[in-house]
């Protein structure tokens, strides 16, 4: 059986394109190898990367540096203003944001108008080890291209509005599910038992572009990002 022009040999194809971004930022991830060998086990990982982390891979690669996602993993990156530095992933790892790419207000028409970059949704993730159970590889009813599949465990980050998720040294174990309400920042941080979580509201000089921003810089034919703090 091939996997020609059908929906699981395009999962395939996303997998690739995802592998080669990420291989390239001293990410470790397993090989891809022919289609034939994932007819009946299904893909090795599953990465699906929301396209305005880019959309350019150039772009895409410089919020990404070091670390490893291991086989069987699945990671999620549905918001666009995203940092992750030597993050080791073995399960899954789900990061939705309601405001990707900005907010929208009403036009003079009564039409949705999105805010490019206003008050977006933010991660960051630094020294970050992700395990639990994740998929379950096993389950007769997975449809990977519908993105339809069983999960034992996760780790799920869930930003409403402006919302901003930080976590900096920290290991995650098990299921988890961090919900950060619209206009406050979640900061993960390191104790000696496990880690602490503290919740607080975004300054109003920060309400609009966040905490942090990239800033783009054009240098000949490429684009380079630099992180801003504010």
């Amino acid at each position: 059986m091939s996997l020609h022009q059908t929906p699981e040999g395009s999962l395939l194809d996303i997998m690739r394109n995802a592998h080669d971004i990420l291989s390239q930022c001293n990410i470790y991830l397993p090989e891809i190898e022919g289609n034939e060998k994932y007819i009946d086990s299904g893909p090795p990982f599953l990465i699906l990367l929301h396209p305005a982390l880019g959309p350019l891979w150039e772009v895409s690669r410089q919020k990404f540096c070091g670390g490893s996602i291991s086989k069987g993993s699945e990671l999620i990156v549905e918001v666009a203003e995203f940092l992750w530095r030597d993050v080791q992933l073995e399960g899954s790892l789900i990061i939705e944001a309601e405001n990707v790419m900005g907010s929208t207000r009403m036009g003079k028409n009564g039409d949705l108008i999105l805010q490019y970059g206003h008050r977006c949704g933010r991660c960051k993730l630094q020294n970050v080890k992700v395990l639990n159970e994740g998929i379950d590889w096993k389950f007769s009813g997975n449809v990977f291209w519908k993105h339809d599949v069983q999960r034992s465990e996760s780790l799920k980050v869930i930003l409403h509005g402006n919302a901003e998720f930080e976590a900096t040294e920290v290991s995650f174990q098990g299921n988890h599910v961090f919900e950060v309400p619209d206009g406050h920042k979640m900061k993960i941080t390191p104790r000696i038992s496990g880690f602490s979580v503290q919740l607080e509201t975004l300054a109003p000089n920060m309400v609009d572009s966040g905490s942090w921003y990239w800033r783009y810089k054009i240098n000949g034919e490429h684009i380079g990002l630099e992180l801003v703090e504010l």
